[in-house]
């Protein structure tokens, strides 16, 4: 996963070098988790900075190894350098682990311009928090890194299909340049743990909607985000009998026909295998239940993001210029009418 990618080569940077750039890690705060809300034009920055008990770049896993700061101010960089001041040291965003952006962030593309100076990764993952300053205070009392245990929390996650993986970069050109939208996970903080649960829609005006657990799964699949080692586990009900299947893999190809009115062609092609069947039920029926139980996940999340929320996070203004170039001006100037009016064309085949 992605995630995984990001944590190891991060981790591998700051313990084997102990520096950046010739500071040592005492001089400077490196910043693993970051927190971002905005409220009555003031912005409000929440960090959790690395703090060594020890003295140096390897953690003693005994003791806690994170402190947190906070800052506010007109601008993000006003709030970082709040956030410094009661840190007493710069701030060093290059192992950022997570961005965890929350209420009042209105226009992402704008707003996280900052993050793509090269100061942070572009395919550092972001998050969606009602309150990302719990996210960021959530420390654990011993052992490894918070931020370690979130990416580790969100790859599983993402894994069994209860989240997606959305990138800095990935939310800046959706919401940017590409005018579209991107689906972000849910993080939400509970004493000293946290959960993602499910996704929420973000576009150049806010962030809006959210996608329950089942809803999710189907824009993962639809925004073909299977990975290798992935594995979705899909319960099933054949004549009141209950069996499990895992999805193993999973392609997704969409396209677009379009006239009057919109078409979005979407075929996904799995393989899965039957996890539980107490019941002895027919492999075929089985593989059948799932087929029909995954098509109502991608139609209910293709219904909550673009006919409901008009959120295109599945790239159909893309697909648009892509399959229909001849009608993509007419599909801009009606963009809403179109997204509001489409449907989507769904193939789910399977082997077991």
């Amino acid at each position: 996963m992605k995630l995984k990618f990001l944590a190891v080569a991060t981790l591998a940077t700051l313990f084997l070098t102990g520096c950046s750039m010739g500071i040592e890690v005492n001089d400077r705060a490196f910043v693993q988790l970051m927190g971002i809300e905005r409220e009555d034009e003031i912005y409000f920055v929440s960090m959790q900075v690395y703090k060594s008990e020890s003295g140096t770049p390897e953690p003693d896993v005994s003791k806690a190894n994170t402190i947190t700061a906070k800052g506010e101010g007109a601008t993000i960089h006003e709030a970082i350098s709040a956030a410094e001041l009661t840190l007493g040291k710069k701030a060093f965003l290059g192992h950022i682990k997570m961005l965890v952006v929350g209420n009042g962030i209105k226009n992402p593309a704008d707003e996280l311009s900052l993050f793509l100076d090269g100061s942070v990764s572009p395919s550092c993952p972001v998050a969606y928090a009602d309150d990302p300053a719990a996210i960021i205070e959530t420390l654990p009392e011993e052992g490894s890194f918070s931020a370690e245990q979130i990416l580790a929390l969100a790859d599983s996650s993402a894994a069994q299909g209860k989240t997606v993986f959305t990138s800095v970069a990935e939310l800046a050109a959706s919401t940017g340049e590409l005018d579209t939208a991107a689906a972000l996970p849910i993080i939400a903080a509970e004493e000293k743990s946290v959960k993602f649960e499910g996704v929420t829609l973000a576009q150049k005006n806010g962030v809006r909607g959210r996608l329950d657990e089942k809803e999710t799964l189907g824009a993962k699949l639809l925004l073909n985000q299977f990975e290798t080692g992935d594995k979705i586990t899909v319960p099933v009900a054949v004549d009141g009998n209950r069996a499990t299947v895992f999805i193993t893999s999973a392609c997704t190809k969409l396209d677009t026909e379009m006239s009057d009115v919109l078409t979005v062609n979407a075929e996904i092609k799995l393989k899965m295998t039957v996890a539980e069947n107490p019941y002895g039920i027919k492999p075929a029926l089985i593989e059948k239940a799932a087929r029909q139980q995954i098509s109502e996940s991608c139609m209910a999340a293709y219904s909550a993001a673009v006919h409901e929320n008009f959120c295109d996070i599945f790239g159909v203004k893309n697909l648009v210029r892509r399959y229909c170039p001849e009608k993509y001006n007419d599909y801009c100037n009606a963009e809403r009418s179109y997204l509001a009016g489409s449907t989507l064309n769904l193939k789910v085949k399977s082997e077991m």
